[in-house]
């Protein structure tokens, strides 16, 4: 439970959700739109504009200079973690010093280093510390004991992944304390699997706690004997068991993750993070500090010019735009005078003058009366001075209003309005995704499909593949992980072949022949959750294709563990040529994911073990029985029959 709620810690801000589900709303800053790979940036192209807002925050002169106090505070935590990084590593160092450097006992897989003074023992991976001379020979014995639960139980694993947590939260009293509770419930569960033990008395090891107390502790990094928790252990020992009927209070940690994620989460469209559209994204932005009057400097490019607004030189709060020359009556150049710009929203009012292609001023917004009443009677809840101005830039129309309207949608706000003017959301791209079945899909539905690149041709390709019923959800979870139809098709394909060869070994009854006839007509579709997670381990068609070529038929979900185990048509080849012909894809997976190779395999055949088994080789791996193990024993006159008694005298701890 430590564990596992430490990694949620760190996994749960990485969450995005769904924009219903989040209780967080952005105050200051919506985005619209962020640009997406293989599409060009976003552009009003009936109008010419382009438009990208960035705010830069005006930095106050300290100390520092120019850094800021948000710098500041970033820097010294990267110190910290170097710090704390630093004192891990010299750890690590000290106890592989000490591992190597000293006198060293084998007991098994335990290396058991004999120190030296007064130092308490300790464990740390498969090595004991201790100084055999400070203790009698019961007390000795126990604290191995110990020591070898804390090493079987893989407890240096835990204490290291608490240290790293430590060391990039070093500022945080929490971690500290979650830290040191790690390390006392290490103590706890070994003290419960010691007393357990028939040969262990209670009484004596208790007693022998309280021997080994010693002002001189390990470094962190190690499971230790000595624990300044003494008191608390032998409480613990002492106490009481839950019963297994009280473990259902932990199930309210569940909706306590929940309730933070969606307190303290982001709010995010569906799709993966590079794609996903909210309030942190870069790229077309609707600011509410936008000024409506200020300076402009101005570039002319081919038939655009590029114009940046600043409220002024000392804030340096300015947003670029990109509008076409067709659009100004007249440029003054080389003198300086007056030129507007107007659209519906409103009218800018330019003085400057133009130099060549370069050209500079000031600029004062006018916005519309009668265009801005006609909002406020469609209810949208805006600041006229200082909402005009964006309206103005993405050229916003009345009549993209009685589109709207006639596509059967009532409700705006200037927050979903904005992004669906500047990602060129009309009325043909709006009909195209109605006619594919989506007729109830939202306007914020519309802005993220939009942003990802659906289109109608996308959604019927997707629905011929199978999915006829699909969500707007689960298609912008599609067309975000770059599923098509190319790729559900391959996936179908791999599936069926699989499902056909269980069928093929079974006994030919009527059930069996049914069911291959059907399968053969029109196979069961993939799940979305496979798909999506087949094509997040880029299991691509050359994948499929090369188990095709071997004569080898693997589910989807079993594609999914191998490729996460980087299983090859290769090493399957191998597997079947060492002697497994009708070997499964769960034994592949099993093998591969425990280590065990073809060579390996041939190696047992060739100390006379032809016909082992995959249960036996993977029992063998899983305890250490390897062919150079099996070799030792022989020589020592244990000439066993199969691989599985070896297995069970590894088991045994016997030599």
């Amino acid at each position: 439970m430590l564990l596992t709620c430490l990694m949620f810690a760190f996994l749960l801000p990485l969450i995005h959700l769904p924009p219903q589900w989040s209780f967080r709303k952005s105050a200051t800053e919506t985005t619209v739109m962020k640009q997406i790979p293989d599409a060009n940036t976003v552009t009003q192209e009936e109008s010419g504009a382009q438009v990208v807002v960035q705010n830069e925050v005006p930095v106050k002169n300290s100390f520092f200079g120019n850094i800021s106090s948000s710098d500041l505070l970033i820097g010294l935590y990267w110190i910290g973690v170097a710090i704390f990084s630093i004192n891990f590593i010299v750890q690590l160092i000290t106890l592989i010093y000490r591992s190597y450097s000293r006198p060293v006992i084998q007991d098994g897989r335990f290396r058991i280093v004999e120190l030296s003074g007064e130092q308490a023992p300790c464990s740390f991976g498969n090595t004991i510390f201790i100084n055999p001379e400070k203790y009698d020979w019961d007390t000795y014995s126990q604290i191995i004991l110990h020591e070898k639960v804390h090493i079987q139980q893989g407890h240096s694993y835990d204490i290291i992944f608490a240290e790293l947590a430590l060391v990039f939260q070093w500022f945080n009293p929490f971690a500290w304390l979650y830290r040191k509770a790690v390390e006392d419930n290490l103590e706890f569960l070994t003290d419960n699997e010691l007393l357990e033990h028939k040969e262990v008395d209670p009484g004596s090891y208790q007693l022998s706690l309280v021997k080994v107390s010693a002002p001189h502790f390990p470094v962190s990094l190690t499971t230790n004997y000595n624990q300044s928790v003494l008191k608390k252990r032998l409480i613990m020992m002492n106490a009481k068991k839950s019963s297994l009927n009280t473990t259902w209070k932990y199930l309210c940690i569940v909706p306590l993750f929940m309730a933070f994620v969606c307190f303290l989460n982001e709010p995010a469209a569906y799709g993966t993070p590079d794609m996903l559209i909210t309030s942190h994204d870069k790229g077309l932005t609707y600011n509410q500090s936008f000024a409506n009057e200020g300076v402009w400097f101005a570039t002319i490019k081919n038939n655009k010019v590029l114009i940046r607004f600043e409220k002024d030189q000392e804030e340096k709060e300015s947003s670029s735009s990109t509008f076409l020359l067709d659009e100004f009556k007249s440029l003054p150049r080389e003198k300086e005078g007056d030129f507007e710009l107007s659209r519906e929203a409103g009218t800018i009012l330019f003085n400057g003058k133009f130099n060549g292609n370069m050209g500079m001023g000031t600029y004062k917004f006018n916005p519309n009366k009668e265009y801005f009443s006609y909002l406020k009677k469609e209810g949208i809840d805006l600041n006229e001075n200082q909402d005009a101005i964006m309206f103005f830039a993405i050229d916003m129309k009345k009549s993209y209003f009685t589109m709207l309207k006639k596509q059967g949608y009532q409700k705006f706000t200037k927050d979903n309005l904005i992004p669906l003017v500047a990602l060129k959301v009309d009325e043909k791209f709006i009909t195209d995704i109605k006619s594919n079945g989506f007729s109830d899909v939202s306007l914020e539905d519309l802005v993220t499909l939009k942003a990802l690149g659906v289109d109608g041709e996308y959604v019927k390709d997707i629905k011929k593949s199978g999915y006829k019923d699909l969500t707007v959800s689960q298609l912008i979870t599609f067309k975000s992980q770059g599923i098509d139809g190319d790729f559900i098709a391959n996936s179908r394909k791999a599936d069926q072949a699989t499902r056909l060869k269980d069928i093929s070994t079974q006994k030919k009854d009527k059930a069996a022949i049914s069911e291959d006839k059907e399968l053969k007509s029109d196979s069961e579709l993939p799940s979305i959750d496979d798909l999506v997670a087949m094509k997040a381990m880029n299991i691509d068609p050359a994948y499929i294709k090369g188990f095709k070529q071997i004569g080898y038929a693997v589910s989807n979900e079993d594609l999914i563990g191998m490729k996460a185990l980087n299983v090859t048509p290769d090493f399957v080849n191998k597997l079947q040529a060492a002697g497994f012909k009708n070997i499964s894809s769960e034994e592949v997976i099993a093998l591969k994911a425990l280590g065990v190779t073809p060579e390996e395999i041939k190696e047992y055949k060739t100390i006379g073990y032809p016909n082992i088994t995959v249960d036996e080789l993977t029992s063998a791996k899983a305890v250490g029985v390897t062919p150079d193990y099996i070799a030792a024993m022989k020589k020592k006159g244990h000439n066993l029959s199969s691989v599985e008694k070896y297995v069970e005298i590894k088991a045994l701890g016997l030599k």
